[in-house]
């Protein structure tokens, strides 16, 4: 199936709102356009193959080597200076005093029409450009030579491409409804995230015991989420922002280990955070869809370039890859990043994660957290086995720093913070601090005293 075929099925198949669908790229239409510029070429006596020759005698002509592409013998451009419209120029060489293209190998027909629009030109000359070696020049009668007094100017004639210009003006308009529509959409996204972290702010406030219930459960929720990294990977392999498809399947695995874990301990919300989650996991699609939806109209984007460079002749894509694309945030800007930035901020922060305070050596949390001069933190027991193998360095920055900590470097404000919001994982780790204190002293079988539920004394 060819590309335009498949645009057109995968916004006919419901997946995107109707408005979405009448701002995407009319890659039917920009086609239509396409044939209109190869018919007026045409009619310059500019087929395809004239240019393509055209463009590689430019390419190997002195002139054009030693003018650079704003001076040679013809040259392509689309200017869009003001941001507003879309001019495509094609300038050619020709001689002053005949009107004659400087190309004297083009065919009698595309020379008789070149000069007639250069000859009716003139009063529109851009600017001119010397050059001592001109095919006149060469093409003079054996026994007559130029002089210094004969060396004329040439100059640059513009071929007006009207199609060319509704070409483009289709595709910047278009664009500007794309710009629109994620400007709009984005805002929706953003007032959503917005909505939901006041909600969170006002549930974590609470000194409600259901309050604390519900916040311990927004924890796991966002603890599976984060797991599966849904818009923005962090493994070697594919770190980054993911597309859409990847961003597809890894939502998908969060809602199935959100079933799962529905399965195996039901969450306790209440009617107001049932409907925060369902908003949670709202947001999640809307963004998958825009990301998809923004890929695809850069394909279509992509493609029509090409297929307008490669049917005219006429090399626009990187002419407005340079200008147009800049000044479109729907082309350039990264919805995932963006975005993903205001749910981390917004939400994910709202309800601390366990996995952010943990220790970085024995990954579990950081109780009784010891902030080293270097400023790196671990737990007291972790320090406590490192000064007892006199292992003076930094696990982290390799500084010399360990030995001089004492429990004056242990950090008062983040023991309060861990007692207030891990309750349960502090205990446990209080739990594993006292067996392996009591190891010790009095050996492996404190240990196996304390599975047994023995009490030394």
């Amino acid at each position: 199936m060819k590309f335009g075929q498949d645009f057109e099925a995968t916004l006919a198949r419901g997946e995107y709102p109707p408005e979405w669908v009448n701002s995407a790229i009319s890659y039917k239409k920009l086609k239509k356009c396409i044939k209109r510029v190869q018919q007026e070429l045409l009619s310059l006596g500019l087929d395809k193959d004239t240019l393509d020759a055209l463009w590689k005698r430019v390419g190997s002509s002195d002139l054009g080597a030693d003018q650079g592409t704003a001076d040679g013998l013809l040259q392509y451009t689309v200017d869009d200076g003001e941001k507003v419209t879309f001019t495509p120029k094609l300038t050619i060489v020709i001689d002053p005093r005949d009107g004659s293209p400087m190309d004297a190998w083009l065919s009698p027909e595309t020379r008789r029409i070149l000069r007639r629009l250069a000859r009716s030109s003139r009063a529109h000359i851009d600017h001119t450009v010397q050059r001592d070696d001109s095919p006149d020049e060469q093409r003079r009668p054996t026994g007559e030579s130029g002089s210094e007094n004969d060396k004329h100017q040439l100059e640059l004639v513009e071929v007006p491409l009207t199609a060319d210009s509704e070409f483009f003006q289709t595709l910047r308009h278009q664009l500007a409804c794309l710009d629109d529509l994620q400007r709009s959409e984005y805002a929706r996204l953003q007032a959503e995230i917005n909505q939901l972290g006041s909600e969170l702010r006002a549930l974590r406030a609470s000194k409600s015991k259901r309050s604390k219930k519900e916040v311990e459960t927004w924890r796991k929720i966002f603890e599976l989420y984060s797991d599966a990294e849904v818009f923005l990977s962090s493994h070697e392999a594919d770190a980054g922002a993911r597309d859409g498809a990847h961003a597809q399947k890894q939502l998908q695995t969060f809602t199935q280990s959100l079933s799962a874990q529905q399965k195996k301990a039901p969450f306790r919300l209440g009617d107001n955070a049932n409907t925060a989650l369902s908003r949670f996991l709202q947001i999640n699609v809307n963004l998958v869809r825009l990301i998809k939806f923004q890929e695809i109209n850069r394909t279509a984007l992509n493609k029509i370039m090409k297929k307008f460079d490669k049917r005219t002749s006429l090399p626009a894509k990187s002419s407005v890859e340079q200008s147009l694309t800049k000044s479109s945030p729907f082309i350039v800007q990264d919805l995932a990043k963006a975005t993903c930035f205001t749910i981390s901020e917004e939400v994910l922060s709202v309800i601390p994660q366990l996995n952010d305070y943990l220790c970085p050596i024995c990954f579990s949390i950081s109780w009784r957290p010891v902030r080293l001069r270097c400023g790196h933190l671990f737990c007291i027991r972790c320090m406590i086995v490192m000064q007892q193998e006199e292992n003076n360095h930094c696990p982290l920055c390799r500084e010399a720093v360990v030995m001089e900590a004492t429990e004056k470097n242990i950090d008062c404000e983040m023991v309060k913070f861990l007692l207030a919001n891990f309750k349960v994982d502090v205990k446990e780790k209080q739990r594993q601090n006292e067996i392996a204190a009591g190891i010790d002293r009095w050996g492996a079988a404190y240990e196996h005293a304390q599975k047994d539920k023995c009490v030394v004394m």
